[in-house]
C-alpha cells in the first residue's frame, strides 16, 4: 500500500506545481492537464485505501492517519466534480496544497494499532444492515466536510477580491481569482451540498447508534460537537434562503463555519469519547 500512497502523492505534488503555475502565468492552456494528474493521483490514491480496507478487514477511519487519508480524497473527489462545472484557476491553489498535506500526515503520523476499537467490534456480529450504515455514515460526514472546505476557500477569495474591489487595486489576485458573483455561487452550491450530506450523515449516525446499543444519542463530545455544527449551518441556511443574506456576511459566516467543522474533527480528539479511534 505504501507505493500507492507515494505515487498518489507524487500525483498530487505535481498537481500543487502545475496549479501555481497556471495560477501564476495566466496560462490560457485549457484545465485538461490539471484535472488529468489530480484524476491519476485520485485513482492511485482510492486503490491504495481500498488495499487498506481489504488488508485491514474493517472501514478504514479507524486511526488518524486512515482518516487523514480518508478526507483528502473525498476533497479530491469533490474538487474533480466542481471543476466540471467551474472553471475557476484559484480553486485547485487553495485545495491541493491541503490535500497533498493531508496525505503527507497519513504516512508520517505515528502508527497506532490497527485492531478495531470497542466501538466496533460489535460489527463483526451485528446485522447486515449495521455494517452497512456505519460506513455510509463516515463517507456521508467527511463529503460534508469537503464541501465545507469549499465553502471555506470560497469565501476567503469572496473577501480578498471585496477587498481589491473597494481599494481599486486591480493586481494579480484581482485578475486571477473569480468575480464575486462566482464566488459567492460556488460557496453556496457547496453550502447546500455539505448541509443536505451532513444532515443525512447525522441521521444515518443516529440510526446505527440505536441499531448498535439501542440508544439514539450518547451525550459523546463528538456528537455534541457535530450537532453544534449542523446547526451552525443551518442558521446560515436559513438566512441565506429567508432574509436574502448574500456576499460578505455570508462568506464570513462561511468561514467562521468551517473553524467549528476543525473543532469537531480535532477537538472531540482531546475530549476523549468513544468516537475517538486509533
Amino acid at each position: 500500500m505504501a507505493i500507492l500512497l507515494v505515487s498518489a502523492l507524487t500525483f498530487y505534488l505535481g498537481g500543487v506545481l502545475y496549479s501555481f503555475y497556471v495560477f501564476a502565468t495566466k496560462t490560457k492552456r485549457p484545465d485538461k492537464e490539471l484535472r488529468l494528474i489530480v484524476l491519476l493521483g485520485f485513482v492511485v490514491h482510492t486503490a491504495a485505501i481500498l488495499v487498506n480496507w481489504y488488508q485491514a478487514g474493517h472501514f478504514p477511519i479507524v486511526n488518524p492517519r486512515e482518516v487523514s487519508a480518508f478526507i483528502g480524497w473525498a476533497i479530491v473527489a469533490y474538487f474533480l466534480l466542481m471543476s466540471r462545472r467551474y472553471q475557476v484557476r484559484a480553486l485547485p491553489v487553495f485545495l491541493l496544497p491541503l490535500v497533498y498535506l493531508l496525505l503527507l500526515a497519513s504516512m508520517v503520523l505515528p502508527e497506532t494499532s490497527r485492531e478495531l476499537p470497542t466501538l466496533l467490534q460489535g460489527e463483526i456480529t451485528t446485522d447486515p444492515l449495521t455494517k452497512v450504515i456505519f460506513p455510509v455514515h463516515v463517507t456521508l460526514v467527511i463529503f460534508s466536510y469537503a464541501a465545507f472546505v469549499v465553502t471555506f476557500v470560497s469565501g476567503v477569495m469572496y473577501l480578498i477580491q471585496e477587498h481589491e474591489l473597494k481599494a481599486k487595486h486591480f493586481g494579480a489576485a484581482f485578475q486571477r481569482l473569480p468575480a464575486l458573483n462566482t464566488c459567492d455561487e460556488i460557496g453556496y452550491r457547496s453550502l447546500t451540498i455539505g448541509f443536505v450530506l451532513l444532515t443525512l450523515g447525522v441521521v444515518t449516525g443516529i440510526f446505527w447508534n440505536n441499531q448498535r446499543d439501542g440508544r439514539y444519542w450518547h451525550n459523546d463530545p463528538k456528537e455534541v460537537m457535530a450537532l453544534v455544527t449542523w446547526l451552525v449551518y443551518l442558521f446560515i441556511m436559513h438566512y441565506r434562503l429567508t432574509a436574502g443574506w448574500r456576499g460578505r456576511r455570508v462568506a464570513w459566516l462561511s468561514i467562521a463555519g468551517f473553524v467549528v467543522v476543525v473543532l469537531t474533527w480535532l477537538g472531540a480528539r482531546a475530549l476523549g469519547g468513544y468516537h475517538v479511534f486509533g
